[in-house]
């Protein structure tokens, strides 16, 4: 049996490779940062975030061409790739198999007005009974519509749509596939049937591209092999097979073992997502998307800011932390960590608002910092980015629990996941225990294991679990801090309905 299997997760800031064996061990990694195109003030004031999409797949061929090299093995015994990316946003090829436009990141909000005319047609409610879920500006439907209605030339040429990873496979076999997964938890799909919606595609008003969208596939399955010209690019052997894929955030639950009721999937990454696996649609939920077997629900809310947060306050306001790193010699996320795990609720009043990104908590929320005066410290700033960013974590799983969700155990992923302080404030305000996996790639861990099963490496999921995934750190709920964080969570909620009237009128 092949021993290896080659996980590819596509994010909107990078492209990672990574290839495992068949235990679930980093044999090889590589990653190629996304190059966006600078923006321009027609850009900033549109909302538009997009990409070449030739060079997401010039970074994936490289990523996979230097992870071969490095691993040294022969590519021929690789059994099975797989592929996640980002959810939402879109990528549109012509009718020759070329990108009809930029890629579009799931941040993009151009199509804000589509979603204000959507209210005011009064097709929104039924769009979101029809994708179980809560549609916002950066998913395809309305991208589709803004097309259409602001690009006749783009619209009118498009002829297929792809989510990102979707390209890729594209790209990798010459197969115009999708997943139920990942386009179900973009809003483009009837989350009661599991199909396509021409009723859907109605009511976005783009009835046009019921005919353009790929054939789906389940997410362990064979979507198509490695061509001859993907094998030449990238150093694969032709007939390779590809999986459908998924989600990055269903790919991260698969990648941390978590499908198991009573085990919540945080990811503290770019997006705040926090997502469980029940037989339920949740009412109300930012989208319940098919997970990983007929009848299982991936019930998900999430915002569009987490980690990003703390990246915006170390990039604007980081040089303290830059400067005593220079003189320990050590990493300035290290001095960061330090500040996090000496301080405590009981020692600071400043509440931070971590809404740096759309879609959040409301359609104009803006971040913000509050009880700040002359004697404040760096400290008390640095850990209040921290606690508010874990209290947006806790916004959503009270949401999931209040729905019926039991949650028991939450498994943490994300760059964060790897500092044992942030891991330590998630458990403590949480108040439930969490666990971290051995592995720090887990999205590219989950579409290798799902792609073991397309190959018939693992038997199931069950299976993949038990060969790969392996928990390397838990961490209990302390209850020391549990009336402070009460009434932190508690100002920080009312800080949030005293800000609604004023980004009502912005």
């Amino acid at each position: 049996m092949k021993n290896y299997l080659l996980g590819i997760d596509a994010g909107s800031s990078s492209v990672k490779s990574v290839l495992f064996n068949r235990e679930g061990n980093m044999v090889a990694s590589s990653s190629q940062l996304n190059k966006y195109p600078k923006a321009t003030e027609e850009t900033k004031s549109l909302g538009i975030e997009e990409i070449d999409a030739n060079s997401i797949w010039e970074s994936t061929k490289t990523c996979i061409k230097n992870v071969i090299r490095e691993s040294g093995i022969d590519s021929a015994e690789i059994a099975a790739v797989g592929i996640c990316s980002f959810g939402n946003g879109i990528v549109t090829v012509d009718k020759s198999g070329n990108p009809a436009a930029n890629a579009v990141f799931s941040l993009d909000h151009r199509a804000s007005k589509i979603m204000e005319d959507y209210q005011k047609e009064g097709s929104l409610e039924r769009i979101n009974e029809i994708i179980a879920g809560t549609l916002f500006a950066g998913e395809p439907g309305p991208i589709l519509r803004w097309y259409k209605e602001n690009r006749p030339d783009i619209y009118n040429n498009i002829g297929c749509v792809f989510m990102c990873k979707d390209f890729l496979i594209f790209k990798l076999t010459g197969m115009k596939s999708g997943d139920i997964n990942c386009f179900g938890g973009s809003s483009m799909m009837d989350l009661k049937k599991f199909s396509y919606s021409k009723e859907l595609m109605d009511l976005y008003g783009i009835p046009e591209m019921y005919s353009k969208l790929p054939t789906l596939h389940k997410s362990c399955e064979i979507a198509g092999t490695v061509s001859k010209e993907a094998a030449a690019a990238t150093g694969l052997v032709c007939g390779t097979p590809v999986s459908a894929g998924m989600m990055d955030i269903l790919a991260c639950l698969v990648g941390a073992g978590a499908a198991s009721e009573g085990i919540a999937t945080i990811v503290a990454g770019t997006w705040c997502i926090n997502e469980t696996q029940s037989t339920k649609i949740i009412p109300g939920a930012s989208a319940n998307q098919p997970a990983l077997e007929k009848g299982l629900y991936l019930n998900c809310s999430y915002t569009g800011a987490s980690a990003i947060n703390y990246d915006w306050f170390i990039q604007a306001l980081g040089g303290t932390a830059l400067i005593e790193a220079q003189n320990r010699n050590i990493s300035k996320y290290r001095v960061l960590d330090e500040i996090i795990g000496g301080m405590s609720p009981d020692k600071t009043d400043v509440i931070f608002h971590p809404f740096v990104a759309q879609p959040s908590v409301h359609t104009k929320a803006k971040a913000g910092f509050f009880n700040i005066d002359h004697n404040t410290s760096y400290k008390e700033m640095v850990y209040a980015v921290a606690e508010g960013v874990v209290f947006l974590h806790k916004w959503h799983i009270n949401f999931l629990t209040n729905a019926g969700c039991t949650i028991k155990l939450a498994r943490l992923t994300g760059g964060i996941a790897q500092s044992s302080e942030w891991a330590q404030l998630f458990a403590d305000v949480l108040q439930i225990p969490v666990e971290v996996v051995e592995s720090s790639q887990v999205g590219a861990l989950g579409s290798a294991i799902t792609a073991g099963i397309a190959a018939n490496v693992y038997k199931d999921y069950q299976d993949g679990f038990k060969h790969a995934v392996r928990i390397k750190a838990r961490y209990e709920p302390s209850d020391k801090y549990t009336d402070y964080f009460e009434k932190n969570y508690s100002e920080w909620k009312q800080l949030i309905n005293v800000m609604i009237p004023y980004w009502n009128r912005k």
